[in-house]
């Protein structure tokens, strides 16, 4: 080894039992290795070599590896480490996450190890087919935890895992896992190497005496008929008895499962000990002061005994968990936070209760979870074993008793969502016919597991012949692809693509289910009616009408602040749905006295899940009217996800709350004395936002620093040219329209909360239909220029009109709306069209559409990470330079219906997303009036179908009327051509004679 170089990397003088078995295969190798070892064995230092040996042997040359964890929490730890362990050699480490902002996307794009959660990859990866060299530079892949396969969470990274295989060139894969019964599985998952997927990666299998510090572990279940805040003052009087038998004087931590209940155990217990003699003490007392701003708190530290949770100040947990390391205190009480993060081990972990409350309901403590909670005991430099206690119900009892043994055997959790991730990889080109597909689901974990255990997936009949599996395999495919093609998520045919819509399934994560309901909500859909159908998603079939909550939910729908009262009995699921989102956007307070105090926490833990997935599906909307050009559809679900993300309605004073520092409270007070707008309380000076909201120096002045740089928009909208010439009777009038939109903003850029705003801009004609749609970043506008988007529309009718709307995405309180008026005469229209708007609505158009990159949830340019990499990739590699891709794909929205264009006309849409639906009616005039010397004009590049036919020269290709009218009956004008139209020669001019 190069030992100088690895000094910093392990410093230690050798490695333990399991690093050195390990060593040769991880070091020497090139191959897949699966590890499965107890926690604390030192299993991170086999993940340190892979990263060595392939840094050592690649030298300067560039290359990626990514490591992968199950949790935010430990992405942020190994990041930390990773960053300054590796610098000497040159490795640049960053996170990835959903914390992840838009400043540190470029370092990341920059890192050679990126450090991720599966959900994070899973939506880095669906953009990426586009860019396989990017990916291709991935060489080393790093799973971490990698039992969490047996969890709903588990799904996702099986499926980025397969989908790495299926894509990657050579990728390289280090796997780690807890002691469990069927590593071989795993290793059988990933296959020996890329060559050699049939055979089985290398694997390591050490049993619990490889731990470092014996735990020994005990799991007691109890019988009780109370509801969870019962049991959990039930065990309260199991404490002081187990922690007798079980702590030996030694550090204590238990895990508890709310915030309150930390206090009311750490009460208890030092309530407890406090009239005990000296000689049956249950652990030492503190022999100095622990110094606290809590009173409470400060009075149990007397006693040794402390609470921890998010709730406390900063200062005092930090003197709370410096006091445990130093032996002041003995025993804290926590919740399941302080599992990750902080370090704090400790000689017997207790996990009081196997019960959280999430922001939907209780649930059980994933594997994971119990395992980092129970990780916590054991202190290699102070003892010798360590002890771990789990309390729960005794239904309970045997399922804990196999996870702690590591007897629990890994099952596959595809299964449960496997039509979601099958048009996941539809969409990216993974899988494009049924034998494809077979492939792809033969590479998961789910298909090892399914030939092992066919009854756990509900497969009868005794399949344990190879060929019935496969059969079974291809069923499970044909009958999932149809089904996406029945709801029109996949196109028809053997050879398959993903539709529009099954690209908006897959880019918002919606569940089957609930997507094919979105597509049937109808057409000029309504805010209150959009915001039902929303509430009434079977992604909200976890959430629960409970009886306790009838009363604060009827209070809710009578309030004069709520938009959409029910009108009917409230006593459904999609009604507090509903009432949960509109109390938010309305500034509803909720009751605060006595069971309405404790309903509103969980009502308030709740919001924060409802809002997410609302956000999801109201945006996947916004897509799905976009492709039907339903132009109603698209503004009000454009001004709902607005009001979702703002937590405001739109033209509501509640606008006023998304101003830091502003609550209900200073939103009524300001909303009494005349200020509705952040615009209204933007044009006041200091001294008198100050002087409105009855409050001190310097408050106005900090928060008019904030509300310069909220959003003052602009947009100018003028006709720059017409084409009258080349038309057929029946073909509409297109005229080309430049917009451009601006910011007001004098002091200071719109960087409204330290981030670029989102922006769309569309385009509606009078009788609804969308003629354009376009999404972008205010970055992107120039301060003294703005920014110019030019588009084409068609017109049928001298009346008819164009409005554009521009607003940020995510603000209420920005919407702009010009109405164009397009000065042509009567007589460019054909005859019979002139009096009446639009008379044959132009058809959805079903083409081609353009791939774009995406903002996702987190508000990140994904290509700002692959546009970094590629620049350190282009630095290094030889070769051309990798070409940039368009600015328009760093929108959010694919090109509803893309056109046909010319090199020479792409270049002169600078910066914008062409979402053109009339372009490819009235930009090609096609028919004999068109030939001969205009060939050349007329002509444009032939246009490959999603089917992967091509797009014919009929002027009613793609569902539009005949040149007389009628409805089309072309074949090939509904499933396109097998070969692409060749460009016609251009017939030499006649010389004249004589």
């Amino acid at each position: 080894m190069h030992s100088d170089k690895l000094k910093a990397i392990f410093p230690f003088e050798l490695f333990n039992g399991v690093q050195s078995k390990c060593f040769d295969v991880i070091y020497n190798t090139g191959d897949n290795v699966v590890v499965s070892a107890p926690t604390g064995s030192g299993k991170t230092a086999l993940l340190e070599l892979a990263i060595c040996r392939l840094a050592l042997n690649r030298g300067n040359e560039n290359f990626k590896i990514v490591y992968q964890a199950p949790t935010k929490a430990l992405c942020s730890e190994k990041a930390r480490d990773w960053e300054s362990k590796f610098s000497h050699m040159s490795l640049k480490c960053a996170e990835l996450t959903g914390d992840t902002s838009q400043k540190e996307m470029k370092r990341v794009g920059e890192a050679s190890i990126i450090v991720t959660t599966p959900e994070k990859w899973d939506s880095i990866t669906r953009k990426w087919h586009d860019h396989r060299r990017l990916l291709q530079m991935v060489e080393l892949f790093l799973i971490d935890e990698v039992h969490i396969l047996k969890d709903m969470r588990g799904a996702t990274l099986e499926a980025v895992v397969s989908r790495m295989k299926t894509i990657g060139a050579n990728v390289r894969f280090i796997a780690l896992s807890a002691t469990v019964p069927n590593s071989e599985d795993i290793a059988q998952w990933l296959g020996r190497n890329h060559t050699n997927q049939q055979l089985p990666a290398h694997r390591e299998t050490f049993r619990e005496e490889f731990r470092p510090v014996k735990l020994e572990k005990f799991v007691y279940g109890y019988q009780c008929t109370g509801n969870e805040f019962v049991f959990d003052k039930f065990l309260d009087t199991k404490l002081p008895g187990l922690l007798s038998r079980h702590s030996h004087k030694k550090p204590i931590l238990i895990f508890c499962f709310t915030r309150k209940s930390c206090e009311t155990t750490a009460s208890m217990l030092a309530s407890y000990v406090s009239g005990r003699p000296r000689a049956d003490e249950l652990w030492p007392m503190p022999t100095k002061n622990v110094v606290v701003i809590n009173r409470e708190l400060r009075e149990m530290a007397k006693f040794g005994v402390a609470f921890h949770h998010a709730g406390l100040d900063v200062q005092d947990r930090n003197v709370v968990e410096q006091s445990f390391l130093k032996g002041q205190l003995s025993v804290i009480c926590c919740t399941s936070t302080l599992a990750v993060g902080v370090n704090l081990p400790c000689h017997t972990a207790v996990l009081k209760g196997t019960i959280q409350y999430t922001d939907e309901s209780f649930k059980e403590f994933s594997d994971l979870e119990v395992m980092q909670m129970l990780g916590r005991a054991g202190r290699p430099q102070f003892d010798d074993s360590a002890t771990a206690i789990i309390l729960t119900r005794s239904h309970n009892k045997e399922r804990y008793e196999q996870m702690v043994s590591g007897q629990q055997i890994l099952e596959s959790t595809l299964h449960l969502n496997l039509i979601e991730h099958l048009n996941s990889e539809i969409c990216l080109g993974t899988v494009s016919d049924l034998q494809s597909a077979k492939t792809w689901l033969g590479g998961t974990f789910l298909s090892v597991r399914l030939r092992r255990n066919p009854k756990h997936y509900n497969i009868t009949g005794g399949m344990s012949n190879p060929a019935q599996i496969d059969a079974e395999l291809e069923k499970i495919c044909e009958r999932d692809v149809k089904l996406l093609q029945e709801a029109k998520l996949v196109t028809d045919g053997q050879n398959f693509k993903c539709t529009d819509y099954g690209r908006s399934m897959s880019r918002y994560m919606v569940e089957f289910g609930a997507m094919k309901n979105l597509l049937q909500i109808p057409r000029a859909v309504g805010i209150e009616a959009l915001l039902t159908a929303l509430c009434q998603s079977s992604e909200f079939r976890e959430f629960r009408f409970k009886p306790a909550e009838r009363q604060i939910f009827r209070e809710v729908n009578q309030s004069q602040l709520l938009m959409y009262p029910i009108k009917e009995v409230v006593n459904q699921t999609w009604h507090k749905i509903s009432l949960i989102a509109q109390a938010e956007l309305g500034s509803i307070q909720y009751t605060e006295t006595g069971e309405g105090s404790r309903l509103r926490r969980q009502l308030v833990m709740e919001r924060k899940m409802i809002f997410e997935r609302l956000l999801r599906l109201v945006r996947a909307v916004v897509d799905c009217k976009g492709y039907d050009r339903d132009a109603t559809g698209v503004k009000n679900a454009l001004e709902l996800a607005r009001a979702l993300s703002a937590e405001s309605w739109e033209g509501r004073a509640t606008q006023l709350t998304q101003v830091p520092n502003i609550g209900p409270a200073g939103m009524r007070k300001l909303a009494s004395k005349g200020v509705r707008t952040v615009l209204d309380l933007a044009d006041k000076e200091h001294d008198e936002i100050e002087r409105l909201m009855s409050r001190q120096p310097p408050f106005g002045r900090k928060l008019k620093e904030d509300l310069d740089r909220f959003p003052r928009l602009a947009l100018d909208v003028a006709v720059s040219s017409h084409k009258l010439q080349l038309r057929q009777k029946e073909e509409p009038v297109v005229i080309n329209v430049s917009a451009t939109i601006r910011y007001l903003n004098r002091k200071t850029t719109p960087n409204w909360l330290n981030k670029w705003p989102l922006l769309t801009l569309f385009a509606e004609l009078g009788d609804g239909t969308l003629a354009y749609f376009w999404r972008g970043n205010m970055k992107k506008v120039d301060k003294h220029n703005g920014l110019a988007v030019k588009f084409s529309v068609g017109l049928r009718s001298a009346s008819d009109y164009i409005t554009c709307h521009l607003s940020c995405e995510e603000i209420v309180g920005t919407a702009v709306t010009k109405v164009l008026e397009h000065g042509l005469s009567e007589s460019v229209f054909p005859p019979g069209k002139r009096s009446s708007a639009a008379a044959t609505p132009i058809p959805p158009r079903q083409g081609v559409v353009e791939r774009s990159e995406y903002m996702d949830d987190d508000g990140l340019e994904e290509r700002d990470l692959i546009e970094a990499a590629e620049q350190a990739m282009s630095s290094l590699a030889k070769g051309p330079e990798p070409q940039k891709p368009r600015e328009e794909e760093y929108l959010a929205v694919d090109d509803l219906v893309a056109v046909s264009v010319s090199p020479q006309q792409e270049t002169e849409r600078h910066d914008m997303d062409s979402h053109d639906f009339d372009d490819r009616l009235a930009a090609q005039p096609r028919g004999e009036a068109t030939r001969g010397e205009n060939e050349q004009e007329a002509w444009s590049e032939p246009v490959q179908l999603p089917s992967g036919k091509w797009q014919c020269n009929h002027a009613c290709s793609g569902g539009a009327r005949t040149k007389s009218g009628k409805v089309c009956t072309h074949r090939c004008c509904k499933e396109g051509l097998d070969k692409p139209r060749k460009r016609p020669p251009t017939k030499p001019k006649k010389r004249k004679e004589g």
